[in-house]
């Protein structure tokens, strides 16, 4: 199988002075060497081909670089620590044991991983599948819990406030049932978007397990370019999808989402996840800073936080960047997302970073939240005590606290709420979702390492 082969037309240049953000095209040689095994640009997400597709998938699509500042980069410390060769679980046979190391590995379909104390050291590491610690691994969901952290900035700043409607930054919701839905709501995904538009027939996130359906239709990540380009009249446009052809994401929001969908509960009354929360928290901060999103996480965020390395955002050509799912970074940059708010929303220098109030949210959670989480979400057949605040997972599992940014295909990084040990997995686990891999990656590794680091 051939898929076209992306003809460069956009400049890499910074596109606003006071950002150096630089957009780029698709690296054809990339997509060429993923259609040898028959994937690329319009399948990639597939999860036949997700051990091919997760690492720097930026250079398949066209991608924004958001460059971190080397002056104020967190020094990373390897001390060690952490070996998982060296401890063993109970197998599923009976009477058997198998390593942490061949669980991580085999099992969970990891590709790198990092282990962190809340000082920042690395006490473990290991890239596999042909990564390294430069390889910028797509997170996926994981997105969400960054652009939060934007959005909150945001807030601080005194651009928006989770208070106010959405309507407020969104014209094109005015005169919608969504209109006067703090966004708050959208931060929690209790805003009351309970379904999606119809997708393309036979498209693979409809039906995820487990009691899951698809958090987005297949018409937005089209919109978004995450399934490339077409040639038509000289301009490269998003490949059409269900819905035909939508050419950015307020396009899609007019023409297929607002027209179809209401709020089917009342704000604050049922957790359900779905990405259009994530999408429209993120068009508020991209219409109140005058900024496109990476350019913002850029400015407020990644040269702030002590990132070490540039990271990547999917953008289609009108320079939209999917709040909800699009950048891909460092494991060690994954951790150190978690190493912010294990300290209490500041870098290694101690500058405050994130804002006080965004943290003890997601500690602490609301009893709002609290009693939204069962209402509907298979999730909580799972883990029972938890909740969903900010973009963020908080569990109380097994005696332990933890909260965690989470991917489709076991993109975790999370934190211990009592040590601050900090454990990021990028993986590329085929089934996505569901009992499986929260059992591997959860109960298994993640709650194994804490409890091994809290020895």
């Amino acid at each position: 199988m051939k898929h076209l082969l992306l003809v460069p037309v956009l400049t890499v240049v910074a596109v606003l002075p006071a950002s150096a953000v630089t957009y780029h095209d698709p690296d054809p040689r990339m997509e060429e060497n993923l259609n040898f095994f028959g994937a690329g640009v319009e399948n990639w997400e597939e999860q036949r081909f997700v051990h091919f597709t997760m690492a720097d998938a930026h250079l398949y699509h066209h991608w924004a670089q958001v460059h971190h500042d080397p002056d104020n980069a967190m020094p990373l410390e390897v001390i060690g620590g952490f070996d998982p060769a060296a401890i063993m679980l109970d197998d599923v046979i009976p009477g058997r044991r198998i390593s942490l190391y061949d669980v991580m590995r085999d099992r969970a379909n990891i590709q790198n991983y990092v282990v962190m104390n809340r000082d920042g050291q690395i006490l473990g590491e290991d890239y596999w599948n042909g990564t390294d610690e430069n390889t910028l691994n797509h997170l996926m969901s994981a997105s969400k819990s960054f652009s939060s952290m934007a959005a909150f900035i945001a807030e601080e700043q005194g651009l928006i406030s989770l208070d106010d409607p959405v309507g407020k930054y969104i014209n094109e919701v005015e005169g919608t049932e969504w209109a006067d839905i703090p966004l708050r709501y959208f931060s929690d995904m209790t805003a009351g978007a309970l379904s999606i538009p119809k997708n393309r027939e036979g498209y693979h996130w409809a039906a995820l397990g487990a009691g899951a359906d698809g958090s987005w239709d297949s018409s937005m990540p089209s919109a978004l370019g995450y399934n490339g380009h077409i040639e038509k009249d000289g301009q490269l446009i998003p490949r059409p999808d269900a819905h035909g052809e939508i050419n950015s994401f307020t396009e899609y929001l007019s023409k297929v989402y607002l027209p179809q969908i209401k709020p089917g509960a009342a704000p604050g009354e049922i957790y359900d996840y779905r990405d259009i929360n994530t999408e429209l928290l993120g068009l508020a901060v991209v219409r109140a800073s005058g900024m496109t999103l990476p350019e913002f996480m850029e400015t407020h965020l990644w040269q702030r936080g002590g990132f070490t390395s540039d990271t990547a955002m999917y953008v289609n050509v009108a320079k939209d960047a999917a709040a909800s799912g699009a950048l891909n970074m460092t494991t060690r940059d994954f951790a150190i997302g978690s190493y912010l708010m294990a300290n209490g929303g500041k870098n290694w220098k101690g500058e405050q970073v994130l804002p006080t109030k965004y943290v003890e949210q997601v500690l602490n959670g609301d009893d709002q939240v609290r009693a939204a989480w069962p209402k509907k979400s298979y999730e909580a057949l799972i883990m029972p005590d938890a909740f969903y605040k900010n973009q963020w997972r908080t569990v109380n599992y097994k005696g332990r606290t933890f909260s965690t940014m989470i991917g489709v295909n076991g993109q975790y990084s999370a934190f211990d709420h009592k040590t601050g040990t900090i454990v990021a997995l990028t993986g590329a686990y085929r089934e996505p979702s569901g009992l499986t891999m929260v059992m591997l990656y959860v109960d298994q590794i993640m709650m194994t390492i804490f409890e091994e680091m809290a020895k």
